[in-house]
Parts: C-alpha cells; sequence; structure tokens
C-alpha cells in the first residue's frame, strides 16, 4: 500500500485506508495474529522534507509476558512522522546524522509505504509489559503449566535458593 508523493507540490494528499499486518512485520514473539489497522492522515510538503500526520487505530491479539495467553489489545492515537530524501554521497558511504535527522524517516524515491508507517507506530506503540492480568501467575518452570488454571500444575512449589541458608537455620534449633 503505497502513496506516490511526486505530486505533493501542489496539494496535500489525504488518505484513509485499512489493512492488516502480519505479526511477522512486527515482533513476533510479543504479537500473536494479525493486527487490524485504520490509518488515516495527511501527507504535506515542507520545504525538503514530507510531514505525514493523522490518526492510528489499531486492534489485535498479544501474548501475555508471564503465561503466554492471548490479551486483546486496542490503540487509538495521533501521529506525527518527517521523512526526508537522503543527501547524495560521493565518496564515502557512511552518513554522518545529525540531532535532528533521529526523529526522521527517510524516502527512497517518491512513494510512501503506509505498511511500513502502520508496522512502525505499532511497535511503538505496543506496550512495554503485557499481563493478562495483574494477579498472572505466569508459567510452571518445571512442567510449564499455566498457574492461572486450578488444577493446572501439581508440582511442588519452588524452593528459593536464596532462602535456603534461612531454612537451614530453623531447622538446626529444632534439633537442639
Amino acid at each position: 500500500m503505497k502513496i506516490d508523493i511526486s505530486c505533493l507540490e501542489q496539494e496535500p494528499l489525504v488518505f484513509d485506508e485499512r489493512f492488516t499486518v502480519e505479526p511477522e512485520r512486527l515482533d513476533g514473539e510479543v504479537v500473536t495474529a494479525p493486527v487490524a489497522v485504520h490509518l488515516e492522515g495527511e501527507v504535506r510538503a515542507d520545504g525538503d522534507a514530507v510531514t505525514v500526520f493523522g490518526r492510528f487505530r489499531a486492534q489485535g491479539k498479544l501474548a501475555c509476558s508471564r503465561c503466554l495467553d492471548d490479551v486483546q489489545w486496542t490503540v487509538d492515537e495521533p501521529y506525527s512522522v518527517e521523512y526526508r530524501w537522503p543527501s547524495t554521497q560521493t565518496d564515502d558511504d557512511e552518513i554522518g546524522l545529525e540531532e535532528d535527522d533521529l526523529d526522521v524517516a527517510f524516502l527512497e524515491g517518491n512513494e510512501l509505504d503506509l505498511l511500513e508507517l502502520a508496522a512502525e507506530q505499532i511497535l511503538l506503540a505496543l506496550p512495554m509489559r503485557i499481563l493478562c492480568n495483574e494477579g498472572c501467575a505466569g508459567l510452571c518452570p518445571t512442567c510449564g503449566a499455566n498457574r492461572n488454571r486450578a488444577a493446572a500444575c501439581a508440582c511442588p512449589p519452588e524452593v528459593d535458593p536464596r532462602w535456603q541458608a534461612l531454612a537451614d537455620l530453623t531447622g538446626s534449633r529444632s534439633d537442639s
């Protein structure tokens, strides 16, 4: 899904697109199913740059960080991205970045890839830690069962080795 921006000098381009982004384009360990995206916005020429701004809506399924169960996720927020064409380098392949270049994306040619823009916005909007609920018990380290499900795991509780010295002290007192 690309927009031709070669005629952008005359007037801004407006778009309103709906599509899905596959988990392989995103973080495949976190995103478990295709993400439905509604991307609307406007593309404007801004001197030697192109500014894209609008509204970004998405919904999909993410994996819980503790138990790996699916968690429904939605996002609805504005976005603004500045694009520039890379300067032509003649004698060296390395390009030095200035401080202003860190908040800028670079274009190749005269097309703006909306799928790439959506994938970038999804990655920026993903939560740092995804939990199905605050009290999620996670997976059993011994058998791998989901501890949130009743009777899913019959393993004895794991003893933290850092507390073993205290357990040894209480055991020696009962002997004396």
